[in-house]
């Protein structure tokens, strides 16, 4: 959902809260009280409930009968079937989007990556969300320009859980030069138009992605 320019009181709600869950603000299995909400968020209830409404759509909020909103949890099912399905489709996806990605969007993003590098270069801690962001730009230009219209359909369908995804696995980074290595890498692959090693890199990256996330969040 591009939310970064609607003004609309529910979509303000939505990223709020999306936000406090993806930063670890609001915890697992946490009550997302309405009155809570609309004070902290100051605006009323109804904008409230629709936010809530549409996370609950997209795995973030479960809504249970007659008690209110809860924080959903991420189940070890729900890691794996996601997981799945991006090493089964985003390898695939990256082959023909190889040579439809334009230039200058390839050059943003490792101008991106190099900066990032760079700050790390010099000792800077980079947070978490910068590098959960600018990885899921990396990956959603490569399935927007993919020529299979359903695979596109399939992943942008569950835009919402992989990007939860991407961002516990970049919370989860024991080593951020790993990974901006790991993405420059790629990003040369798709420079040099090469779709079966961007292929074949793309999924060592997605398989270590999850290994990140079962490490720090399904120990045992």
């Amino acid at each position: 959902m591009n939310v970064a320019k609607d003004n609309r009181l529910w979509v303000r709600a939505y990223k709020w809260i999306k936000d406090a869950i993806d930063g670890g603000v609001l915890k697992t299995g946490e009550p997302l009280s309405e009155n809570r909400l609309s004070q902290e968020i100051e605006i009323s209830r109804t904008p409230i409930r629709e936010a809530l409404r549409v996370l609950a759509q997209e795995g973030y909020v479960r809504i249970v009968p007659a008690k209110g909103a809860f924080v959903s949890e991420v189940s070890l099912e729900d890691l794996k079937e996601i997981y799945d399905i991006r090493k089964l489709l985003e390898p695939f996806a990256a082959v023909s989007a190889v040579h439809r990605v334009p230039e200058a969007e390839i050059r943003a993003l490792e101008n991106e990556w190099h900066d990032i590098q760079g700050r790390v270069a010099k000792g800077e801690s980079v947070p978490w969300s910068d590098l959960a962001a600018i990885d899921q730009r990396f990956h959603f230009t490569l399935i927007r320009h993919s020529t299979n219209k359903r695979i596109q359909q399939i992943l942008f369908s569950y835009h919402a859980q992989i990007e939860r995804f991407q961002s516990l696995s970049a919370k989860s980074l024991a080593n951020v030069e790993d990974t901006v290595r790991q993405h420059i890498e790629l990003i040369a692959c798709l420079k040099e138009r090469n779709g079966k090693l961007l292929s074949e890199r793309l999924y060592e990256h997605i398989v270590k992605s999850e290994e990140n996330v079962l490490k720090d969040y399904y120990r045992g």
